[in-house]
């Protein structure tokens, strides 16, 4: 029973619950939800009701020496997953069910957590009550992205106001694990050559007026939303930041956005020169499947400077498709017709978002989370995305799932020398054994490595560093390779293929591939080394379970394709793409 007076009145009502259940995020147990129906009895009569879902869980920041990462429940989680962008220029034509393929296909991916780009807009509720059903954890930025805000108090009342309302809104949510000020705002108002020109332009006095403002908007109004409205939900004041403790975007401290790979024009190997604390963007393009690329371009001859493919470009004001040959020319071979061009940019953007994911995992526990940019798409475009707009799987989000997966290998090859880590997400050991294999072109063994291990539970461990003479017996590196193997109970869980030269280098064999179809099911075999193998319907949307594989000499793999086309049509349209010869 309370008194209640005009205005606000907030209550206390504490309640027990036996034998609680805890939300966890996928990967560590299940989540099981709540449902809390609170009652307003005013004179006799219910005069309001309301019913909210709710989950169980603690969420901590992990802040010591520099560090960054996320405590679901006591346990140090690493996260895994990428920067999700609004699901359409035009929210109210955004489907549930469009919503539900991009969040599974994050989960079907080994991804456990999305990032919620300040630059976009407050998603519906459905979304969140999506993620927590999954055990998705969202990163949420406030709407702020890439902005130097205004610094007068009307405008910081009018955002406490509507940061209120959606921390409010969103706090039952036990998915939602952090709330970040926005994208981008403090990192370039001290970084950006941009903002270093302006703070130029407006003089000392004004300099100082904008960055205090940002300072109290960001660092107290903001958090203030949360820890009223959400408490023991962390707040943090902007990505990337140090929390006012240091310099912003760096390795040492905070989160970090690195864009010198793709941006910056730096070549993709730049991913491995240090570990961030916490990886919360790094993104390299790639065209989209050709299905969707035909439905904005039509029919006729296409190239990668075509002014449609120009028109569907967002970096550079649309030049962006000469970043994209950049890097092909840098690392792979050269494109045979249009087809094979969107082939060779979807491998590009795979192996580099790979490279980069699987290097962070090693770092653990320097680092602790890997989120690429970007996992879905505003509209049919060529961007940084996974999954691009009308749903079709780049190979980029077919590797997430490899180099996501709960135990994984780690082989990077440098200075003559393989070095062998290996990770685990496990909160408990397991006993797993490691082997690498070095073959020449035609299959013949060249030398090999192994041991039993026992994988240390919620983290990553060094296995092995093997020189190159010990493991390819002189072999030239054009014509040789290694494959790096963790197997859990006799099967492998983890497989990467190391290559010593780059792929455009590289005297691959020609793979004499067969396809066997049996319905919608293709057994596809391999005569010698194919690799990263594209499964190419055309005009055809259509959805393998798996693509952009490796097949070694003799292996076969069993895929089940997803269409509106018939199996006949399936067959009839089926090109297969490899790094090798035809």
């Amino acid at each position: 029973t309370a008194s209640l007076i005009a205005g606000d009145n907030w209550v206390s009502a504490p309640i027990a619950i036996e034998k609680p259940q805890r939300w966890w995020p996928v990967g560590y147990g299940a989540q099981p939800l709540y449902s809390v129906e609170a009652l307003l009895d005013a004179g006799g009569g219910a005069s309001d009701r309301v019913v909210q879902r709710i989950g169980l869980r603690t969420a901590e920041l992990i802040r010591k020496d520099g560090s960054f990462g996320f405590r679901i429940n006591g346990v140090p989680i690493f996260a895994k997953g990428a920067n999700l962008v609004p699901f359409d220029s035009f929210p109210t034509r955004v489907s549930d069910a469009q919503m539900r393929q991009i969040l599974q296909s994050a989960r079907d991916a080994n991804m456990n957590m999305i990032r919620v780009w300040g630059g976009g807009y407050y998603l519906d509720d459905a979304f969140y009550t999506l993620a927590d059903e999954m055990g998705l954890m969202i990163w949420q930025d406030f709407m702020f992205g890439g902005a130097v805000t205004p610094p007068d108090a009307a405008f910081r009342d009018n955002v406490r106001v509507e940061a209120e309302e959606q921390v409010e809104r969103l706090q039952p949510h036990p998915a939602l694990v952090g709330w970040s000020g926005g994208n981008e705002i403090l990192a370039g108002w001290e970084n950006w050559s941009d903002r270093k020109d302006f703070k130029k332009r407006v003089g000392a006095d004004e300099q100082e007026r904008i960055g205090t403002g940002m300072a109290v908007l960001f660092d107290r109004v903001l958090r203030d939303a949360v820890l009223t409205r959400a408490p023991g939900t962390p707040y943090w004041p902007g990505s990337p930041s140090t929390d006012y403790e240091g310099p912003i975007d760096t390795g040492k401290d905070g989160d970090r956005h690195f864009w010198d790979v793709w941006s910056g024009s730096k070549p993709v190997e730049r991913y491995l020169d240090s570990c961030p604390r916490f990886m919360s963007e790094y993104g390299f393009q790639a065209m989209p499947d050709l299905s969707t690329i035909r439905g904005f371009a039509g029919k006729g001859p296409l190239a990668i400077d075509s002014p449609v493919l120009k028109a569907h470009q967002k970096f550079l004001a649309g030049e962006g498709n000469s970043r994209l040959q950049l890097y092909l020319d840098q690392r792979l071979r050269k494109p045979r017709d249009f087809a094979d061009l969107v082939y060779l940019t979807q491998v590009n953007q795979a192996q580099a978002i790979e490279m980069a994911a699987r290097h962070h995992r090693a770092c653990r526990p320097a680092t602790l989370g890997s989120l690429y940019w970007q996992l879905n798409d505003t509209w049919p475009a060529i961007s940084w995305s996974s999954i691009d707009y009308n749903g079709q799987w780049k190979l980029l989000q077919y590797a997430a799932r490899r180099f996501f997966a709960p135990q994984a290998i780690v082989a990077e090859h440098k200075d003559d020398a393989t070095r062998i880590a290996l990770v685990s997400d496990a909160t408990s050991p397991i006993t797993a054994e490691w082997r690498i294999r070095a073959f020449d072109m035609a299959g013949k063994p060249l030398g090999a490595k192994s041991a039993q291990v026992t994988l240390a539970p919620l983290g990553a461990q060094e296995a092995a560093s093997i020189a190159d003479a010990d493991l390819f017996a002189g072999a030239d590196p054009k014509t040789s390779f290694a494959v790096a193997e963790l197997l859990v109970d006799g099967r492998a869980v983890s497989r990467t293929i190391v290559e010593r030269a780059l792929p455009k280098d590289m005297a691959y064999p020609a793979p004499g591939l067969t396809a066997r179809w049996n319905g919608k099911r293709v057994t596809i075999t391999a005569g010698a080394l194919a690799r990263a193998v594209m499964l190419d319907f055309g005009d055809l949307a259509a959805q393998p379970s798996d693509d952009g594989f490796d097949l070694l000499p003799g292996e076969s793999v069993t895929i089940d394709v997803v269409s509106d086309a018939s199996a006949a049509a399936l067959g009839k349209a089926l090109t297969l793409h490899t790094l090798g010869p035809q």
